[in-house]
């Protein structure tokens, strides 16, 4: 066409595929199916946009996610997940005791209770999601808090399953919060979270700012210990968060996830449509990483990401800026290890409350109930 010839199209199909969550519920996984959907992108690009920027603004047209490799489930049981298809896994059951009807009405401050909230308005939108609680919630704290988020395609009722049952720990007892998605949208595609286009106002993070807020004014929160964690796509939303929250954040950790602001992460296709603030926290949390080998993979447009790789990336990227990290590569794909699930998550974040600069871990070693394939990685 006249005028056009220095434009470029590019066309890709992305194929949902299914995740691997919940290593207790290997059997119901087995029994489900999985819808399989392609949807051709074709779009029109004028120049090549910048991965990240100090404004964190808007990608030339684009509205929201890309599609990277994010799935919804962690299955230790099931071995390692070498398909690399895009897999969307919605259903992964860990057989929790929330009740997905509670808390239907409008949630409040006032109002927040065990269970799923929903009706929760920020910015004018509402959110929903499940709370677990200590026993003593009403007569003890301040409360740590740990925010836990899905994988694509996978639910808050389902992955809270993920921390509810350690709500009472003796170390270091917590409320846990784990977000519903509002099936964000990139070109006609659901892709759960807003993580794509990111500024200081994006939803995920005003999600974190209100719900904190609102714990705080009901049930008093311990700063020094507010966390985040994920899986897949959950943890590039905790790998946002310590974008644009970092100096609130106690420590994180991540089963495959990635920074999208970390340029040796992103491919020259994923560079068009995420854009991602320059990282510029000041609060050198430490991290925990997780990834599972070669085969901790998502595939788009003969294209593999490689969640192995950012992992390894991202420890060298937060290492560089004075952050400790522990990267464990437990070799088994896109899933979470038995061996090295939520409680020794929660040993970590216990041990790393807000402002260590120098992890106790760096003198003592890892914990001797870690698993061998993890290492520590001091900062610079």
């Amino acid at each position: 066409m006249e005028g056009d010839s220095n434009r470029t199209v590019i066309s890709f199909v992305l194929i949902p595929y299914k995740d691997n969550f919940s290593h207790w519920q290997e059997e119901k996984m087995k029994k489900r199916t999985y819808p399989v959907f392609a949807v051709i992108f074709s779009f029109v690009l004028c120049c090549t946009m910048p991965a990240c920027d100090d404004a964190g603004g808007d990608t030339d047209g684009e509205d929201k996610n890309t599609g990277n490799g994010e799935n919804g489930d962690s299955d230790a049981g099931a071995g390692s997940d070498s398909d690399t298809d895009t897999d969307t896994d919605s259903d992964t059951d860990t057989d929790t005791d929330t009740d997905s009807d509670a808390g239907m009405g409008i949630a409040t401050c006032e109002t927040l209770q065990e269970g799923m909230n929903s009706g929760f308005m920020v910015d004018g939108e509402a959110r929903s999601f499940v709370l677990n609680l200590p026993q003593e919630v009403e007569t003890g704290g301040p409360w740590a808090v740990i925010f836990n988020w899905h994988g694509l395609g996978d639910n808050a009722t389902n992955f809270s399953g993920f921390v509810s049952i350690f709500a009472d720990n003796e170390d270091m007892p917590f409320i846990g919060v784990t977000p519903e998605d509002t099936d964000h949208v990139l070109m006609a595609v659901p892709l759960d979270w807003d993580v794509f286009k990111v500024d200081e106002n994006n939803k995920e993070a005003r999600l974190f700012d209100e719900v904190l807020e609102c714990l705080d004014q009901k049930w008093g929160v311990d700063f020094d210990h507010v966390h985040t964690m994920g899986f897949s796509l959950g943890s590039v939303v905790s790998d946002m968060l310590g974008t644009v929250r970092g100096e609130m954040l106690a420590s994180i950790a991540t089963y495959s996830g990635g920074y999208w602001c970390n340029e040796e992460n992103l491919l020259p296709l994923m560079g068009t449509v995420i854009k991602w603030p320059v990282y510029s926290t000041e609060n050198a949390y430490a991290q925990l990483f997780f990834h599972g080998g070669e085969t901790d993979t998502f595939g788009i447009m003969n294209i593999g990401l490689k969640f192995n790789e950012y992992a390894v990336n991202d420890s060298a990227f937060l290492k560089e800026r004075g952050h400790d990290t522990i990267i464990c590569n437990h070799d088994l794909g896109h899933t979470v290890p038995a061996d090295m699930s939520t409680d020794k998550v929660l040993e970590f974040f216990a041990a790393h409350p807000l402002g260590t600069e120098v992890s106790p871990w760096r003198s003592s070693g890892l914990p001797g109930d870690y698993a061998g394939y993890c290492s520590f990685k001091a900062g610079d």
